[in-house]
């Protein structure tokens, strides 16, 4: 096995089980049975749990960068963009336990908060920014204050998400898009609301 996919390998099956059943019980024997491959094997690459949960992590942000890259270069008008941008997160974070973001939260704090660092610097420029072209397209409000109300925002999902508010995963999921709905709906303008309508009528 070629060195650099068996590396990829460990880190893509590791993530897979780590977001379905959190950190705390999942041990270098479960991965190494996951990934069919021996614990040293493992070592070779990452010298510790908390090694491995950190370059999953990094893949994810680079993963991210990606996703935010490549939408800000289509053709979508600002709303269409975030819109993606939502579907793509909503899909991430149905593979993601509450238990894995608690006990992130809880047992890797630095990890954790390197993960809300992250957060800061790629996505709420984004959407900052996102704002600001779409009103100038017409489908946002032009009386939006873009850093406040995105901050704003921020501070809804950090309080739902990171502090024990959520029970489970469906809530989670129902949370997040019930959210990314109002904080649409408060965005757009008339136009901004005909696309919005007439995307829902299409699924």
């Amino acid at each position: 096995m070629e060195t650099v996919s068996q590396k990829n390998i460990i880190l893509r099956k590791s993530q897979e089980i780590f977001f379905k059943y959190g950190v705390k019980h999942v041990t270098m024997d479960d991965i190494a049975e996951k990934c069919r491959v021996s614990k040293k094997t493992i070592y070779k690459y990452f010298e510790s749990k908390d090694h491995l949960l950190h370059c999953i992590l990094v893949l994810q942000v680079r993963e991210l960068q990606n996703a935010i890259r490549k939408n800000q270069l289509g053709k979508a008008n600002s709303l269409e963009k975030l819109m993606l941008f939502f579907t793509y997160v909503k899909e991430l974070s149905q593979g993601i336990s509450v238990s894995f973001v608690r006990e992130l939260k809880k047992y890797h704090s630095a990890i954790f908060m390197e993960v809300l660092k992250s957060k800061n610097t790629i996505i709420i420029p984004f959407v900052i920014e996102n704002i600001k072209r779409g009103k100038q397209e017409g489908v946002y409000k032009n009386d939006l204050d873009a850093e406040q109300i995105c901050n704003s925002f921020n501070e809804v999902l950090k309080t739902v998400f990171f502090d024990g508010l959520i029970q489970n995963s469906e809530e989670s999921r129902n949370a997040l898009e019930f959210l990314n709905s109002l904080f649409l709906h408060r965005l757009v303008s008339i136009e901004g609301l005909k696309i919005i309508t007439t995307r829902q009528h299409k699924y």
